[in-house]
């Protein structure tokens, strides 16, 4: 017997599944570390260790390399450290080259284990559920550079939208007889991904054009990656397109949502976070944040929520706290109950 505090809980979270127009997904690296992409943290130790190195001439000017690295070593956490040196774009594009090598390895395990394994994501027990309706689009937005949400949509069999042409898991159709009207219908259907930091398919050539490499397993020859590294170039990376027209795309997904539903999301965003905040204030949508561990901005987010309706699970103690806007200081659910993985989310509320 659930008591009216569980009772709650289940209910926002129900509330937000069946919300019309569907939630609005917020993807976070915490969305992809359960499956074997690398933590922030484990990205950042890739780059001390490479920054340790002899880098050559090119990278020992003013040794600010030097610098990141000493403060790496004292713990300091990766864009932190990018965004208090103005580097040269000599190192900024090196450390582009190391971090897109570093998540693409991971990435391609990632789709190996799925060419056997098609349900290993419950991202795509998600869209199947949000699709076993009338709607014929689901809305990701998404700091990540893997192609976990792509990935997903394929396991599920629909079609997914990042900008670009679209595809990785694709299967044989006889093209003697006529797809059944229900697959028909599933092909109709969307998953509109939008990477507001890049991808590991897009690339720039040497005059800034961009291009999409599906399923890319390397660089090509004198191109760069399209991703944005933490770091002060950020934001003026992010007003260059492709980067520009897909933040308006997440920023009119995330600015109509009537449901948010944030999976490994930090609210460490400025481009994502204000859009967010800004509709949610308006008293009449649902957040729904599930996280291994509510970073401070989430925290912080959710003690000024001011009465707007919100749902959290965080883990905890093994088990799992939960808050809502009625209960902030929130409760805690026994071991067997881990609602703040999406796998076990969608146990409770599906």
């Amino acid at each position: 017997m659930l008591d009216p505090k569980q009772r709650l809980a289940i209910q926002l979270g129900q509330e937000c599944l069946k919300a019309s127009p569907p939630p609005v997904l917020v993807l976070g690296s915490g969305a992809s570390v359960p499956f074997g992409l690398p933590t922030m943290q484990n990205l950042a130790d890739h780059i001390l260790a490479d920054l340790s190195k002899p880098m050559g001439e090119k990278f020992s000017t003013d040794k600010l390399w030097e610098k990141v690295a000493n403060e790496l070593k004292l713990g300091a956490d990766l864009e932190s450290v990018l965004q208090n040196f103005n580097l040269p774009d000599s190192l900024t594009d090196h450390i582009i080259i190391k971090t897109w090598s570093f998540i693409s390895t991971a990435d391609f395990a990632l789709f190996d284990k799925l060419i056997h394994n098609q349900k290993l994501l419950p991202l795509s027990r998600l869209y199947s559920h949000l699709f076993n309706s009338t709607n014929q689009t689901v809305s990701v937005v998404t700091t990540n550079y893997d192609r976990l949400a792509e990935y997903a949509a394929d396991c599920a069999g629909v079609s997914h939208y990042t900008g670009f042409t679209q595809g990785y898991l694709r299967r044989k159709r006889t093209p003697v007889a006529p797809a059944p009207r229900s697959n028909r219908i599933a092909m109709n259907r969307t998953v509109d991904i939008w990477k507001v930091h890049g991808c590991l398919d897009w690339f720039f050539n040497d005059i800034k054009d961009v291009f999409a490499v599906t399923s890319a397993n390397k660089i090509p020859k004198e191109f760069q990656p399209a991703i944005i590294t933490p770091g002060i170039r950020k934001y003026e990376q992010a007003l260059q397109e492709p980067f520009r027209s897909i933040m308006n795309e997440a920023d009119t997904a995330l600015s109509q949502a009537s449901a948010y539903l944030c999976i490994g999301f930090g609210f460490n965003d400025k481009h994502i976070q204000s859009v967010l905040r800004q509709r949610w204030n308006q008293g009449d949508a649902i957040l729904v944040i599930l996280a291994k561990t509510l970073s401070a901005s989430a925290r912080t987010m959710l003690e000024q929520s001011n009465g707007n309706r919100f749902l959290s699970f965080e883990e905890s103690n093994g088990g799992t706290q939960v808050r809502t806007h009625d209960d902030p200081d929130g409760f805690l659910l026994p071991s067997n109950h881990d609602l703040w993985s999406l796998e076990s989310f969608l146990n409770h509320m599906i």
